[in-house]
């Protein structure tokens, strides 16, 4: 016969004290049986363990689990333990014997309660006991740390005595009603969710003992208006207030809870996809707040509609519960759920996502129906199950795939994480939608958002190079027996597994042309089954492959490797090395603590990998006759100058446990450091990671790293350490080129020259700042530039010349350490040399009394005089000290004096001065030099022809016409001089 539905809605008319204390039975009816499952499902002493766990709470006992002292809060509202629970008691505890009269006369235990997957259809045998300790203690109470402990020497005890997890929550009724909540950790969802979590409990909540929710009593018709109906209720004394628990209402949720609950599911979703993905499409449903009808939860009839998406399933049944009977099948907490998703699902055609969520369910309940039961008879969930999965049609080889979910492996799990993915970012997408509607009503503070967006970031966003991580959970064991790595053609087909077929492309063509396939069994099982072959994964590189089945464990030290289509064949030992390189610098698993996710994402390693899969010499090392030399750099390798460096993969981890990696198959030196400049921009308040560099090539590998390594030191001590300025330039010698390494504006340039004379013009070259020259260790050894740059260690102005027969070759560092060259006749030191220093001196003095030139404490004031000396060639050059004479009466010249400025045209235009008799470009037009030159010979004693030299040069008018980019400098003086004497002195020739 069926029960007749419970009308208590209009509470003015009066309500039948009859039908509350049915309604109460309805409640505790459900209760009972789910407590039963709950029993059903656990060993026998932990359920020993349930039912004396009101006891545990209800007096203090030395015996017992829990004791802490005699004054420990204890009581539990109107319990009294039956004999089973007495007996259990005496089988703990030999001297325990309950006495009424001797037991806490306060109650301060209000009630117990289990909160959770007990009792559902989700339980399992690894299921954990979420237990609310409801309490009537304010927390200023001397105590509440003695309840505390108490509950916590009882989660030890259970968890050592008996292998059960159990959790203790202290609530507190009135606090909880007024919504105060921790912030948000690594374990809890903080100010996220409220009413969230109140639907939660009153739909799963099993009571244990104590007073019962006063929820129970208010219709869900009257759910808006519960605080009246609630004072109504108690006031008229239909119910006494001792005996009930208030947490309060449960309206329609708040949209700010969805986005607060939507990203906390998020999070947790990175490493438990398939739990989130339910309680995240409801989320949606409920925020949906879809008109459409939706069936009355404990019915199966679609067309008995009351309640909206939006309305929260607690009430939902509720509702049921005042409908009828209860049925415990029916209103199982998470079929509730999955019924609810499915309508909703349904209602819109998404199939697909209907299709996820039946796994994300199958999953959760955790019972293979393709095995036969370990128990012979069929548990009630088993039997539930197999009704439900009925009517989804799946196959009994469906179910036979799902079962062995724990053995899927990277094609699988691949397609199942795109999936899982795509529902998340699906998520992601609608809470962006709602925070932006709800912005001002957000309960989760920025701080945790801003947390809990990097974490999925750095779990899903994909990015260039980003390595993605494949196993959200979802397999137990994805590595491989075996793993074939084939090299592919540009066009897609795969190279020939017949080694002798690798053609005659050369390797340039080669890198450009090809990539990497990972497919699954040994090389002679691709062979075998080569027409139907579909690859795991392409990559531009073997490392990157080799690297991605590491990270994502296929690759395992039991898995056999195959390499086909290298340029040169990689020996046992380089794959063992060049996996144990991987498996020592990515240890497994990768765990990120949360703090990490507080702060901005830093690299923390990096580990270059040079020449996988080549061989430098290759030609020369196939024949047994890889050249032998005194040229050991390996940038510069032999006689010939070889760069050994033919390819590179850059790896780099970061805090949040990204992991990228990049190949660079052509100029491989150049993009790495490239590479590594621009994530590390010198001046920027970041350390500089742990770096690695390896290479397994056959012959100079060890040569090669070591090289590498000794770079990077001295980069890093160039440009990072402080000890010299970040605009700092590096010259490189790389094969039969010359590279310049600079930071201009904080971005890294890196410039290359054919030969050593265009590498001296770009140094020429005007400079912002004081820019030294840094000659690397191994490069210029047989050049003069490196003696003058090692000798210039500190910020001055610099005057180097060497002698060449009959000629003298000057170089000038100025004040920003740009260079300065020239070659003039020699006839002794102090004619080469007198005028030179006294024009610098002058433009010094001009630049400083012009105003265009900062005073500052570091300004060079001397000038370093070297000449060199000894076999520069042979490497055996030497800068030695030169010091002029100060009688400068023994030098006779005349003062030429050049002005410089702009005409009409920006034309530099000059006016000069031989000892003040003027010479303008304005009288003389193009013949101003010849008129200089005509008068410098008549001044001298017999007329003679050789050279003269400018004294004095005033850029004053010019500055911004001439430097308008780096601002004048000792460099544009000099050049402009050496112009100008160059015509004068060609002039004194054509005499």
């Amino acid at each position: 016969m069926l029960s007749r539905p419970i009308d208590i809605h209009d509470i003015d008319d009066g309500v039948d004290r009859k039908q509350l204390s049915q309604l109460k039975q309805r409640f505790l009816d459900l209760n009972q049986q789910r407590y039963a499952r709950t029993c059903a499902a656990l060993s026998e002493r932990q359920q020993q363990f349930l039912q004396l766990l009101p006891l545990l709470f209800h007096v203090n006992h030395p015996m017992l689990p829990g004791y802490v002292s005699h004054s420990t809060p204890a009581g539990v509202y109107q319990f009294s333990p039956d004999a089973d629970q007495l007996r259990y008691a005496k089988i703990l505890a030999r001297s325990f014997h309950y006495q009424r009269d001797l037991t806490e006369k306060t109650s301060h235990i209000d009630a117990l309660f289990i909160m959770g997957s007990m009792g559902t259809i989700a339980q399992s045998e690894s299921s954990d006991l979420d237990v609310w300790v409801c309490h009537s203690l304010e927390n200023t109470h001397t105590h509440v740390h003695e309840l505390e402990r108490k509950c916590t020497l009882i989660s030890q005890w259970a968890a050592q005595q008996l292998h059960f997890e159990v959790h203790f929550f202290l609530m507190h009724a009135q606090e909880f009603a007024s919504q105060r909540h921790s912030g948000l950790s690594s374990e809890a969802s903080g100010s996220a969710q409220h009413y969230l979590l109140l639907d939660e409990f009153y739909r799963t909540a099993l009571w244990l003992a104590g007073k019962v929710p006063l929820w129970w009593f208010v219709p869900a018709t009257q759910e808006q208006d519960y605080n009246n109906y609630r004072e109504k209720l108690l006031g008229r004394r239909f119910l006494k207030a001792q005996d009930v628990i208030d947490f309060g209402g449960l309206p329609d949720i708040p949209a700010n809870e969805f986005i607060g609950a939507g990203v906390w599911q998020l999070y947790k979703a990175i490493e438990s996809p398939y739990k989130s993905v339910l309680k995240l499409l409801l989320l949606e449903v409920y925020a949906s707040g879809s008109s459409a009808a939706l069936p009355e939860a404990g019915t199966t009839d679609t067309n008995v509609a009351a309640c909206s998406a939006a309305e929260p399933l607690a009430l939902s049944l509720k509702r049921a519960i005042y409908a009828g009977e209860p049925d415990a099948d029916l209103l199982d907490p998470y079929v509730m759920v999955y019924q609810r998703i499915e309508y909703y699902l349904q209602q819109y055609q998404q199939l697909q996502r209907l299709d996820l969520v039946r796994r994300c369910f199958y999953f959760k309940v955790n019972k293979a129906l393709s095995r036969t039961s370990r128990h012979g008879k069929k548990s009630w969930q088993r039997q539930l199950l197999d009704k439900m999965v009925a009517n989804w049609n799946w196959s009994s080889r469906d179910l036979l795939m799902l079962d062995n979910r724990a053995y899927w492996k990277a094609p699988h799990v691949i397609t199942e994480r795109a999936l899982l993915v795509n529902e998340l970012n699906h998520s992601y997408r609608l809470l962006n939608a709602l925070s932006k509607q709800h912005r001002d009503e957000i309960a989760i503070t920025s701080d945790e958002l801003m947390i809990l967006g990097r974490k999925l970031h750095a779990a899903f966003e994909r990015k260039a190079g980003k390595v993605e991580l494949i196993n959200p959970g979802i397999s137990r064991d994805i590595s491989e027996e075996a793993l074939c790595f084939l090299r592919a053609t540009k066009d897609g087909n795969e190279t020939s597994t017949d080694e002798s077929l690798q053609g005659d492309a050369t390797h340039e063509d080669r890198a450009t042309d090809t990539s990497w396939q990972l497919i699954r069994g040994t090389q002679q099982d691709v062979m075998l089954r080569y027409i139907d072959v579909e690859p795991i994964k392409r990559s531009r590189s073997l490392l990157e492959l080799l690297l991605w089945c590491h990270a994502n464990q296929i690759l395992e030290n039991h898995t056999k490797i195959d390499i086909v289509g290298s340029d040169v064949e990689i020996t046992h030992s380089q794959k063992q090395q060049l996996i144990q390189a991987l498996q020592q610098w990515l240890p497994l698993p990768l765990t990120i603590g949360h703090e990490q996710f507080t702060r901005p994402a830093q690299i923390e390693r990096l580990l270059l990998i040079i020449n996988t899969g080549v061989e430098p010499q290759v030609e020369l090392y196939k024949k047994g006759m890889q050249m032998l030399s005194n040229h050991r750099d390996a940038l510069g390798y032999s006689g010939l100058r070889e760069n050994l460096i033919i390819n590179a993969d850059v790896i780099h981890i970061n805090s949040w446990g990204e992991l990228v990696c990049r190949h660079y198959a052509k100029d491989a030196l150049v993009n790495c450091l490239l590479h590594y400049f621009r994530l590390f921009s010198p001046g920027k308040p970041l350390s500089l990671p742990e770096l690695s560099i390896r290479c397994f090539s056959s012959s100079q590998g060890n040569n090669i790293a070591h090289r590498l390594t000794e770079l990077w030191r001295d980069l890093i001590g160039c440009f990072y350490s402080g000890t010299r300025p970040r605009t700092s330039r590096y010259v490189l010698e790389v094969g039969d080129e010359y590279l310049l390494l600079q930071f201009v504006q904080q971005l890294p340039q890196i410039q290359r020259f054919k030969s050593y004379e265009k590498l001296l013009e770009r140094l020429e070259q005007a400079q912002s700042d004081y820019s030294p020259i840094v000659i690397d260790r191994h490069g210029l050894r047989d050049k003069p530039l490196r003696i003058m740059c090692e000798t210039a260690k500190k910020r001055a102005i610099y005057l180097f010349y060497y002698l060449d027969g009959s000629e003298a070759k000057i170089t000038i560092i100025d004040e920003r350490g740009s260079l300065f060259s020239i070659n003039t006749p020699y006839h002794n030191q102090q004619t080469l040399l007198r005028p030179l220093v006294n024009f610098i001196n002058a433009a010094l003095q001009r630049q400083l009394l012009d105003g265009h030139q900062p005073v500052t404490p570091n300004e060079p004031k001397d000038i370093l005089i070297y000449e060199l000396t000894g076999n520069i060639k042979q490497h055996q050059g030497i800068a030695e000290v030169r010091q002029l004479q100060k009688d400068w009466s023994q030098l006779h010249f005349i003062n030429i004096k050049a002005i410089a400025e702009m005409d009409g045209e920006h034309q530099l235009r000059y006016t000069i001065f031989c000892d003040e008799q003027e010479f303008s470009a304005l009288r003389y037009g193009d013949n101003l030099f010849a008129a200089v030159a005509q008068y410098i010979v008549s001044r001298r004693q017999r007329g003679e022809r050789y050279p003269c030299y400018i004294t004095d040069l005033d850029l004053s008018l010019c500055h911004d016409t001439i430097a308008q980019q780096t601002g004048v400098q000792l460099g544009h003086y000099l050049r402009l001089k050496a112009e100008l004497e160059a015509r004068l002195n060609h002039a004194l020739g054509q005499m």
